[in-house]
């Protein structure tokens, strides 16, 4: 007994050290396996060998593949092969294509899920045929169709042939239920209090982990979703309207797609279906996922296609020496231009950057396109291009599976992608973009007067470098004038722009959640009585917030509900990523006390700052180093610079979804069910609201 407890403790001990298979885990592990690996290559294939310390060769693999874009040597002195690493550092990294990689094993899984229930079913009916054919050779006709008769077993009384046939139909189904019921673990009930009890009852032992993996702003004790969830029986729709009248209006029927009676809440959440409407959700959405990944497959590679021949031709054709004063074939340099703009890196084989085509229409507008296509607008392009299709489909019937589709991926994208919104919030992402851009567009313009570098130019290319500059200084990295040169003020704004650059994606992301409530740990756990009891009067504050959102009873409008998980978010980002540089701030400044000495102006804090925001950020926009081509934290010490790379890398995972989202997630019955758990819980919150403002004397 002893030695079972020390190997479960020893177990137990090892869970809370290692992170949980997830999506996170997952991507850290690619992440970092990935630039380990290509750095060793690059700093082997210098030349002459050890021309590149491998400190510097690990950062920019660590640049690229983040898309931080930041580089501590010049690339126009690396050769080709390193050169050809960096590039596809740059593809490998990109969020799109990772998203492509996820849509192909969820769409694999769906097939796996749906093959298994073909074989279930068919081994169920070979076994009820077999069953049956086994009980009919046990009753056997005589040759003159007369009735055989023999003694009952326990009786010893005559029992007709018939009789006993009709007893063994009997037993026939009852055999296949039993069979059903051992292999479902999932049971119906009607009674929200057996869910809310198997939830205390997974989460108490549930085992705390050193890494949890969840998310910023996810709870770190939440669980997924428990396996022995128990969901509802559902109910229909006039019995939930009637149940939840402050949601009259808000709640949908999924006639739309399939034959049921089930409701569709806020955030695309499914509930009161039965299993076999389960079944059929699950096709409308293998069939959307499916879809998906043609799509998005298709805009990845036709706007690096057309980016790389584009620039690379009017690299070759119109400033071809301009490539080749770095050594540089004209072509090669345009087409890495295009795809650094596209997965918004900022890494230019030109050491002067975009510099060298600030009076050149054509690279700025192009680029600036990729910049806003690859990234921050991605998702408001890919939404008008499903709504395009959808307007354009024949209206035919053999087209109607079509229709459900993309009706489906409009209506509920969040079920099925990351980075696909519903219209609502992309259009509140495009106008923040906007907005944002704008105000980056105006600060370049008003505060460069006087600068002179900035007022030699042209008006009409003065203009166009400030709005290149806009999109590029917010996640594209690239810089058209010397950002060293650039007024205090300019630059402050810059480093704030480069501090919310992934926000607007970032809280579109989370706030469309299916599963909000959870990934806020809302629904992480529910305190026994004895705990209720222990609580100070503080938190009766945040019970009473949480009823207010999980239930109104009071009229008012759902949008307060949705306000309060944005404002979640948006404190738990922002606290998360403020220790985060300003441990980097302090960590690098200590290391570079002694360049501080020497250059106090090029070695300042607010330079310092500069750097790791950008870096944090993953835009790369550096204000260099006096007498270099590479970013200012190419004049760093190696302790400086791995620390950056960490910063860097930790950066790149702040615009991910939480752990908890069903787009990243994998088909199973456990994420299924939680829809139905988490409705019943918010019609439980609900009552336990309307109880609470009942007026006193009431019935």
């Amino acid at each position: 007994m002893t030695n079972w407890h020390s190997r479960r403790f020893l177990g137990r001990s090892i869970m809370a050290v290692l992170p949980p298979f997830n999506f996170l885990t997952l991507h850290y592990a690619y992440f970092i396996a990935v630039p380990l690996i290509c750095s060793a290559i690059l700093w082997g294939s210098a030349t002459p060998a050890h021309s590149v310390a491998y400190v510097d060769a690990l950062f920019l693999c660590v640049s690229a593949m983040t898309g931080a874009g930041l580089n501590t040597v010049d690339l126009s002195k690396l050769n080709s092969f390193q050169q050809s690493i960096l590039f596809v550092l740059l593809l490998l990294g990109h969020a799109i294509m990772i998203s492509i990689t996820v849509l192909f094993v969820r769409r694999n899984a769906f097939q796996s899920k749906f093959q298994h229930i073909v074989n279930e079913r068919k081994r169920k009916s070979a076994y009820s045929i077999d069953k049956a054919s086994q009980r009919a050779r046990l009753d056997p006709i005589n040759e003159n169709g007369a009735e055989k008769h023999e003694l009952s077993p326990t009786s010893g009384d005559l029992v007709s042939a018939d009789a006993r046939k009709t007893v063994a139909a009997r037993a026939v189904p009852t055999d296949t239920n039993a069979s059903s019921s051992e292999e479902d673990q999932i049971q119906w009930v009607d009674d929200d209090q057996v869910t809310l009890g198997h939830m205390k009852h997974h989460q108490q032992h549930h085992h705390h982990r050193v890494f949890p993996m969840v998310g910023v702003g996810a709870r770190f004790d939440l669980n997924n979703h428990p396996r022995d969830a128990v969901p509802r029986l559902p109910q229909r729709q006039e019995e939930e309207e009637e149940d939840l009248p402050a949601l009259k209006g808000i709640l949908k029927g999924t006639q739309k797609y399939f034959a049921s009676k089930g409701l569709i809440s806020r955030n695309s959440q499914f509930h009161g279906l039965t299993p076999e409407e389960r079944e059929r959700l699950g096709g409308v959405e293998y069939r959307a996922v499916s879809f998906l990944l043609v799509i998005v497959t298709l805009y990845w590679v036709v706007f690096i296609i057309c980016g790389i021949v584009g620039m690379g031709t009017w690299v070759a054709v119109n400033h071809p020496e301009k490539a080749r004063e770095n050594g540089l074939s004209p072509f090669w340099t345009g087409a890495f231009f295009a795809v650094s703009a596209f997965v918004n890196s900022g890494m230019s084989l030109l050491d002067a950057n975009m510099v060298a085509f600030q009076r050149s229409a054509y690279p700025l507008l192009t680029m600036s396109f990729l910049i806003l296509a690859g990234n921050t607008l991605y998702p408001c392009f890919l939404r008008f291009i499903i709504w395009s299709m959808k307007c354009l489909l024949p209206k035919s019937p053999s087209w109607a599976p079509w229709r459900v589709t993309l009706e489906f991926i409009l209506d509920h994208p969040r079920r099925v992608y990351t980075n696909l919104f519903p219209r609502r919030h992309t259009w509140f992402l495009m106008a923040t973009i906007i907005i944002l851009n704008a105000i980056d567009w105006a600060g370049f313009e008003v505060l460069s007067i006087g600068n002179k570098d900035i007022e030699s130019l042209p008006t009409e290319y003065r203009v166009l470098d400030g709005l290149f500059q806009a999109s590029a200084v917010r996640a594209g990295g690239f810089y058209v004038v010397t950002i060293a040169d650039l007024r205090q003020g300019l630059l402050v704004l810059y480093v704030l722009m480069m501090y919310v650059s992934a926000y607007p994606v970032l809280l579109t992301m989370r706030t469309t959640n299916v599963y909000e409530e959870r990934s806020l740990g809302i629904y992480a756990h529910d305190p026994t009585d004895g705990e209720q009891e222990s609580r100070a009067s503080s938190n009766l504050l945040i019970q009473l917030v949480r009823h207010r959102l999980l239930g109104r009873r009071d009229g008012s409008s759902p949008e307060a509900s949705r306000s309060y998980f944005v404002h979640q978010q948006l404190r738990s980002q922002l606290s998360h990523d403020l220790w985060w540089i300003a441990l980097a701030v302090f960590l690098i400044s200590v290391a570079e006390s002694d360049h501080f000495s020497e250059q106090p102006v090029a070695f300042s804090t607010f330079n310092i700052i500069f750097e790791i925001v950008s870096a944090y950020g993953c835009v790369g926009v550096s204000v260099g180093y006096p007498g270099s081509n590479a970013s200012f934290c190419g004049a760093w010490h190696p302790i400086s610079k791995l620390i950056l790379a960490a910063v860097t890398l930790r950066g790149r995972h702040r615009g991910l979804p939480v752990a908890i989202d069903r787009a990243v997630m994998l088909p199973t019955e456990s994420l299924e069910w939680a829809e139905e758990e988490d409705a019943a819980l918010r019609r439980e919150q609900s009552r336990a609201w309307g109880a609470e403002k009942m007026p006193v004397g009431s019935v």
